[in-house]
């Protein structure tokens, strides 16, 4: 039996600023979720966000963007509640 993916309002709005091509790339991984929200796959790393609580939240590594979501398994339904770049700051190479 699937989940059901549900997109929160603000996810939804950084979609949209994106182009289509990565829209594309986020939204084939998410759809993932739909299957098998806590397994990692190739490509697409899962970690739970430490201290998030109860239902604990999942952040998915999706190339340089992340989403963040919890799941509701009674409901058989996946939340995302958050998409974002991830920023890469590095200590290397600065004096």
């Amino acid at each position: 039996m699937s989940f059901e993916l549900l997109i929160s309002p603000d996810a939804q709005k950084y979609l949209n600023g994106l182009d289509k091509k990565q829209v594309r790339n986020i939204k084939k991984h998410l759809n993932q979720l739909e299957d098998d929200p806590f397994k990692p796959r190739s490509r697409c790393d899962i970690d739970i966000i430490a201290g998030s609580g109860t239902p604990p939240m999942y952040r998915q590594r999706i190339g340089k963007y992340r989403a963040e979501y919890f799941v509701e398994e009674e409901e058989r339904a996946v939340y995302i509640t958050d998409i974002y770049l991830k920023r890469r700051d590095s200590v290397y190479g600065e004096d």
